[in-house]
């Protein structure tokens, strides 16, 4: 379809919000989409060289920016993320996140920091959020989250030792839940955090 087709059946469209999307579409369709946003974003906020200041345009050659100046090429940013459930003799450790606008218990989350390996932002997010000491970190799958340039890196991990206490900053309340009688609000089919829940990954 082309884009006077689009224009002229635009009655027939309606809105539908991202996260929806993904549940409601296959996946190769709803990655192209949030491919959409996320180079849609990032060009909004990519305008001007950090170089020299001139005004950057679309390079011809890569998905990127360039400098008419000096040349200098800007690729789309990507924030890697990691994302884990925690299992302890058949359950899973799940919080309520602070900055959610959603009563939902979800699985740990947190951006990856400069000089860390994925294992080990996986290790310092759970210590941090939970106090709680994991091992047998088994990597499970990833996902593009364009909210707004995150890819999600998905994990299953086992419990070492320590006692819940919460990162009051960043988690409301975390429990142990067992997985197959859940009796909490948990994150909608389409996520990678429902697939690690609900046991796509397992």
């Amino acid at each position: 379809m082309n884009y006077k087709d689009i224009i002229s059946n635009i009655d027939s469209y309606s809105r539908q919000e991202l996260r929806q999307f993904y549940a409601t579409h296959d996946e190769e369709t709803a990655s192209q989409v949030f491919r959409a946003k996320a180079l849609s974003e990032w060009r909004k906020q990519t305008v001007f060289c950090p170089k020299c200041g001139t005004k950057l345009v679309e390079s011809t050659d890569f998905t990127a920016m360039e400098c008419p100046e000096c040349g200098n090429l800007l690729f789309p940013r990507i924030d890697p993320c990691i994302i884990v459930v925690v299992r302890k003799e058949g359950k899973f450790l799940l919080a309520r996140h602070t900055q959610r606008n959603q009563d939902i218990y979800a699985c740990l989350a947190g951006y990856v920091e400069p000089g860390e390996t994925i294992e080990a932002a996986v290790r310092r997010e759970v210590f941090e959020e939970t106090g709680i000491k994991i091992k047998n970190i088994q990597y499970r799958g990833s996902q593009s989250w364009p909210f707004p340039r995150q890819l999600m890196l998905g994990f299953y991990a086992d419990y070492d030792s320590g006692e819940i206490t919460c990162q009051k900053e960043e988690i409301v309340d975390a429990q142990w839940f067992d997985p197959d009688n859940l009796t909490v609000a948990t994150p909608a089919p389409g996520s990678i955090a429902y697939k690690l829940i609900h046991g796509s990954y397992s």
